[in-house]
């Protein structure tokens, strides 16, 4: 007999991520634990070619290629339902909880889809050039494919609705703040997932002063009190803060008007290299990816992961002063649970603020990464987006 399920999915500019959860299993609660996925996977569409990766509920990993082209989420969307989840007997699918990055000032928690909600979302597609699209895209091949079933858009940047107005506002006349050009911050489903956690982790403790770092092609940081979003690196929209993969982060705004006004850029050329063609890539003259960094010799590499070290120690400095201290530390992201390179680095920089690095623990990718003495405890966890997603999902349609 088929189970009722919720599906999550995660479009990305070349890929498609996502995961099927039974509906029995996702309750509407703020402190609900993560749901356990009945598959979760991806299909990558690098090159025009699909492969299509998914665990099972028992962690088996399976691989499956076609022969034909795709690069579009609607191909993609149609691959999943037909290759993967009708033959498994996954379904009905009761919703489908699509991960929107942008919700503006009106979208602070998930929300149906309806046609309304559609065109205000497309009107936010300038401020997340990279994300807003595809996950659209995703709302429209799903709600193509199964008419009548709930979309419900879970968003980036409600995580971060709760901080204070000072920690949102930048220092331009008041008018434009009021028309919404404020910080937003966003990677802010991980950050649930991680915070949902850290009470297991820490007890009491959880409550105090936690910093988060996000870290992977696209990278921030969150600082946590009482498991809430107080600061966060990432502003307006998700070029600023931290050094990524082919992003700049923080810049110095007179150098994009020098760009403009002295070198003759316009925004076509500037987006193009700021978002595509700066952060590691830029710097290494290489590649965007740490992992194929992490293996060079050119010294242009080892550069590179140095100054997006520096800005992830800079940063969490900048947030322990926000958050008046630190409590605990927790690395996730790609880079964040898979690069040890980068968390020892980071946390022997961070020896000042109390952090113990364990070497061993974490060079073997232990939850725990520091000395049982350790004034500040570091982790490196996975998060789950798409865990999240669910639980939200769940709260709408109870709701």
């Amino acid at each position: 007999m088929s189970t009722p399920a919720l599906l999550c999915l995660n479009a990305g500019s070349a890929s498609l991520k996502f995961a099927v959860f039974a509906r029995a299993d996702c309750t509407a609660t703020a402190a609900a634990p993560l749901p356990r996925a009945l598959l979760r996977g991806e299909i990558d569409s690098h090159g025009g070619q699909a492969t299509l990766r998914w665990t099972d509920a028992q962690g088996q990993t399976h691989r499956s290629a076609s022969d034909e082209p795709r690069g579009d989420i609607a191909a993609e969307v149609g691959a999943l339902l037909d290759r993967l989840l009708r033959p498994a007997g996954i379904g009905p699918i009761t919703a489908v909880a699509h991960r929107i990055v942008h919700g503006g000032t009106r979208f602070t928690a998930a929300q149906r889809i309806t046609p309304e909600v559609r065109v205000a979302l497309d009107a936010l597609r300038s401020l997340a050039p990279l994300h807003q699209g595809p996950g659209l895209d995703g709302v429209d091949a799903a709600s193509a494919r199964l008419p009548g079933v709930p979309q419900i858009a879970c968003f980036d940047t409600a995580f971060h609705a709760t901080q204070p107005d000072l920690a949102r506002r930048y220092a331009i006349p008041r008018h434009w703040h009021d028309k919404g050009f404020r910080r937003y911050g966003f990677h802010g489903l991980s950050y649930d997932a991680i915070s949902r956690q850290l009470p297991g982790l820490l007890g009491a403790r959880a409550q105090g002063a936690v910093i988060v770092a996000h870290l992977g092609g696209g990278a921030s940081l969150c600082g946590l009190r009482a498991l809430r979003s107080q600061c966060t690196t990432m502003g307006f929209t998700a070029l600023d803060g931290l050094v990524m993969g082919t992003r700049c982060g923080t810049l110095d705004p007179g150098l994009v008007l020098h760009w403009i006004t002295e070198e003759g850029l316009d925004a076509v050329q500037l987006t193009s290299m700021l978002y595509h063609d700066s952060g590691l890539k830029g710097v290494s003259a290489l590649s965007g990816d740490l992992r194929t960094l992490e293996t060079s010799s050119d010294p242009r590499a080892a550069e590179a992961i140095a100054l997006f070290t520096a800005s992830v120690v800079h940063h969490i400095g900048a947030l322990a002063a926000d958050l008046g201290g630190l409590d605990a530390l927790v690395f996730t992201g790609g880079i964040g649970t898979h690069s040890a390179t980068v968390r020892a680095a980071v946390c022997q920089a961070m020896a000042w603020l109390g952090v113990s690095l364990d070497p061993l623990a974490n060079a073997a990718g232990q939850a725990c990464i520091t000395h049982g003495d350790s004034r500040v405890p570091a982790f490196a966890l996975p998060t789950d987006e798409e865990g999240v997603m669910a639980l939200q999902a769940a709260a709408v349609l109870d709701g």
